[in-house]
């Protein structure tokens, strides 16, 4: 759970293999006082470099919403890719003349469309995008919740519904029930009633 600095050095000294499979926190950077305040705890990066180089493999990102991906595939298309507006498919500029001087000649300013191109192509042939190092997985939403969760069971053949309502075991449905016994209102009842007899649910659940 969680990707913080250092993953790989971490499962490596542990001497586990570097996972592959990875969740991302909701909150995907430390926002708690002190020394771990502000530490990303999604970086993804050189897990997905090692499991791409080493293992031949993609890294798996399990995620809690589409914006979650979306953000993630926006800072990774910048690392792996470079800047959109030199790899957009229409009208991408060759370089920002803004990060060049006046006087810097213009012959020698790169083409930074067809650079990063030249190295999005791998061995094979094939471009290099995202998916080719990560895939990304999203939790199932239920439909049902969690109904009756920590609800224990009715015990079957235990408990018969009398016809006005009354569920017993053995018990007579004339009787007060558990639930209109009297319950203990001090310590020292309670202390009474513990060395007396058993608890019921019906009074515990009262205190």
């Amino acid at each position: 759970f969680g990707l913080p600095p250092e993953t790989i050095k971490d499962s490596m000294q542990l001497g586990i293999p570097v996972p592959q499979v990875y969740i991302v926190p909701v909150e995907r950077f430390c926002r708690e006082m002190g020394p771990a305040l502000g530490v990303n705890l999604a970086e993804f990066e050189f897990p997905a470099y090692f499991n791409f180089f080493v293992y031949k493999k993609r890294c798996t990102l399990v995620v809690d919403s589409e914006d979650a991906e979306d953000n993630i595939r926006k800072v990774f298309s910048e690392t792996l890719l470079g800047p959109a507006q030199f790899r957009r498919e229409e009208d991408p500029l060759a370089f920002e003349a803004e990060d060049f001087a006046k006087d810097f000649p213009r012959n020698a300013i790169p083409n930074f469309t067809k650079e990063l191109k030249h190295f999005r192509i791998m061995p094979d042939g094939n471009e290099l995008v995202i998916e080719t190092l990560l895939e990304f997985r999203h939790f199932e939403m239920r439909s049902d919740g969690h109904e009756g969760l920590g609800v224990p069971p009715n015990a079957e053949g235990k408990v018969e519904e009398q016809g006005d309502g009354c569920k017993s075991e053995d018990e007579d449905c004339g009787a007060e029930s558990d639930a209109e016994e009297e319950v203990p209102k001090d310590l020292q009842a309670v202390e009474s009633r513990e060395q007396a007899t058993p608890w019921t649910y019906s009074q515990a659940r009262f205190m």
